[in-house]
């Protein structure tokens, strides 16, 4: 296993953490609807911010353009599958922003439960096939360039000290949803 792709399922393994939470968010009604919108506008910033932003550019900017450049299919292929779900998904957080803005937390839940089982179904791919096809044909160096590149991309888009500020904030998700 790379340096790159390892790097990628550790995120996998924050984002189906995040998911988790974010299911029990919205099976509970322990809080009042604002309450639950000040967390909701909180998951929503966690998944434009390190989902989409940090993760999701890191595959898309530097992976999946490697993974091209040795021959694997974009369209009609993996990397254009992962590309489309990357859309479907953010389509998926702007519903639950819109609805979070419109105070429907009804909208948010529906939006949440598409977006999580999108991320679970597209998560299992990555780990399970586009990662190991990328283990295979980039090697260990070209890994290491690219973590090179993915840690500049953090510092360049995400920003410094944002990774500690998201991550202690999944603590106190994870805290007041009583999730482990």
């Amino acid at each position: 296993m790379g340096k790159a792709t390892q790097d990628l399922r550790k995120e996998h393994d924050v984002i189906l953490h995040v998911l988790e939470v974010l299911n029990k968010m919205v099976q509970t009604d322990h809080y009042d609807v604002e309450s639950r919108l000040h967390y909701y506008s909180e998951v929503i910033y966690f998944l434009k911010t390190f989902s989409d932003k940090c993760h999701h550019g890191k595959e898309e900017n530097y992976l999946f353009k490697e993974l091209v450049n040795k021959g694997v299919p974009n369209e009609d292929g993996p990397v254009g599958v992962m590309l489309y779900e990357h859309d479907e998904a953010r389509g998926f957080i702007a519903q639950m922003s819109e609805s979070v803005d419109n105070k429907d937390v009804d909208g948010f839940n529906r939006a949440a439960a598409q977006y999580c089982d999108l991320m679970r179904a597209h998560i299992e791919k990555e780990n399970g096939m586009l990662f190991v096809i990328a283990d295979q044909v980039i090697s260990e160096q070209e890994q290491d360039l690219l973590f090179k590149k993915f840690e500049q991309h953090e510092e360049n888009v995400v920003g410094h000290g944002v990774h500690e500020k998201l991550h202690a904030m999944i603590g106190t998700w994870a805290k007041a949803f009583s999730v482990e």
